[in-house]
């Protein structure tokens, strides 16, 4: 692969099609728990397992999609195929997914895991190629972080989208029907997200001149090879532990607006400040990362987090402007996990290749995105069991106990997982420069 400058059109037209995913992704991190427990009406605990469900198969289907892009060759090359066809079949059946079907009961509840299954299904199909292109773009370690920057540019957008405009689009097409809201909030992202990544489709290239098209390794050699990569087990640690500890914090924010703050109507604003103070801070991170390194600008970032957090549980938040502060301060801690994680997994693809003498790196992507997703759906299960614990019913007044409560899993939670990924990052051992050595190494053992 060359490690020439990319172009500007090439950033965009690949970053763009984040824009498109994060629709899914945010669409159903922040709404679907609300929408099955507020809106369908079922308990925290079967929305809980309905959604660890999804999101489990998901898991579960990444490493073989990994596996099947990687060994799929067309003139399109191996990865676009999957997001070009894919990408109408996503849409279908994220509109089904925010439907009520005119089922009761045990009907209904089959029904919605099996919406779930089909809609995660669909969704990696178009996910794991478009994250594993990154390698097959470019393998410059500064135009990564720089093709990663316009990637998650366009993720934040998209995230900042869904929760700013999600409500008030809601309000507006359903009015006291937020079933109807919901509904027409899927048809409007699925249309937007299919042309979106139609635009990257056409927009990238597969170095696939420069790709070894035989002799593929088979799934023990692999294996083997995720295993003694200790850098990727950092970047995986790090991910797993907030993945899945932030879940906490993200998806409990509507409902502690909703009942505790009783802030409800001003949502849109609420998450898009959030979302919003991320998005804001991304060019920063980017040149943060650039000017003193990946490791320490992940160090400085989740300690902003942490103090952020810190704060929102022991200030006594009493207006709308000091949440959105706390809000926003977070979100600026937040801000660099995008686009430090997924220039770092790149990074460890040559790492793994430099001490194995194998290059996986859609495989390598399959199994992140397995364990990330494997532990968001633990969580969301464990979310579910928690919220029931508290004493929350959807719906009703909640007491100050369940409040309280709401508020210590936001703050203390996260917190614990910030720590353990400060620990872990301060062994990443993986510089521009010892990239850079990396490379010319790899390079000479195959000339």
């Amino acid at each position: 692969m060359n490690s020439e400058t990319l172009t500007n059109r090439v950033r965009a037209g690949y970053g763009i099609g984040d824009y498109a995913i994060c629709l899914y992704w945010s669409g159903i991190g922040l709404y679907l728990l609300y929408f099955y427990t507020d809106v369908v009406g079922i308990s925290p605990i079967l929305a809980g397992w309905i959604y660890a469900l999804g999101i489990g198969w998901d898991a579960i289907t990444d490493p073989f999609m990994g596996y099947l892009a990687e060994r799929t060759k067309t003139k399109m090359g191996s990865y676009r195929p999957f997001i070009y066809y894919g990408s109408i079949p996503l849409a279908l059946s994220f509109v089904l997914l925010f439907w009520i079907p005119p089922f009761e009961g045990t009907a209904l509840f089959l029904f919605l895991i099996l919406v779930n299954l089909i809609h995660r299904s669909c969704f990696t199909i178009v996910s794991v190629p478009y994250s594993s292109l990154t390698a097959r773009i470019t393998n410059d370690s500064n135009e990564r972080t720089k093709l990663t920057t316009a990637r998650m540019i366009s993720a934040s957008f998209g995230t900042l989208s869904m929760s700013a405009l999600a409500f008030p689009l809601i309000a507006y097409f359903g009015g006291a029907d937020e079933a109807f809201g919901f509904l027409w909030l899927a048809i409007i992202s699925g249309l937007i997200a299919i042309a979106l990544l139609s635009v990257t489709v056409y927009s990238v290239r597969e170095k696939v001149d420069e790709i070894v098209t035989s002799n593929l390794p088979n799934f023990v050699s692999i294996t083997k090879t995720v295993v003694t990569n200790y850098p990727f087990w950092i970047v995986f640690g790090c991910i797993l532990i907030l993945g899945s500890t932030g879940v906490m914090f993200n998806k409990n924010l509507i409902y502690f607006v909703k009942y505790g703050l009783e802030l409800h109507e001003y949502q849109g604003l609420i998450l898009g400040v959030s979302s919003g103070a991320s998005f804001l801070s991304l060019p920063f991170w980017a040149y943060l990362a650039l000017k003193i390194g990946k490791r320490e600008t992940w160090l400085i970032s989740m300690t902003i987090a942490f103090i952020g957090l810190l704060l929102f549980f022991y200030y006594p938040i009493a207006s709308l402007n000091e949440l959105l502060i706390l809000l926003a301060l977070i979100g600026v801690g937040n801000g660099a996990g995008g686009v430090l994680f997924w220039s770092m997994l790149p990074d460890t693809v040559e790492y793994g290749e430099w001490k194995s003498g194998i290059r996986t790196e859609s495989s390598l992507y399959g199994f992140m995105t397995f364990a990330q997703k494997s532990s968001i759906a633990v969580a969301a299960l464990i979310l579910g069991f928690l919220l029931s614990g508290i004493g929350f019913e959807p719906n009703q007044i909640q007491s100050e106990e369940t409040i309280s409560g709401m508020k210590f899993m936001m703050s203390w939670i996260p917190i614990c997982g910030i720590i353990i990924s400060l620990v872990l990052m301060c062994f990443y051992p993986i510089s521009t420069k010892f990239h850079g050595e990396l490379l010319q190494r790899i390079k000479e053992r195959n000339a």
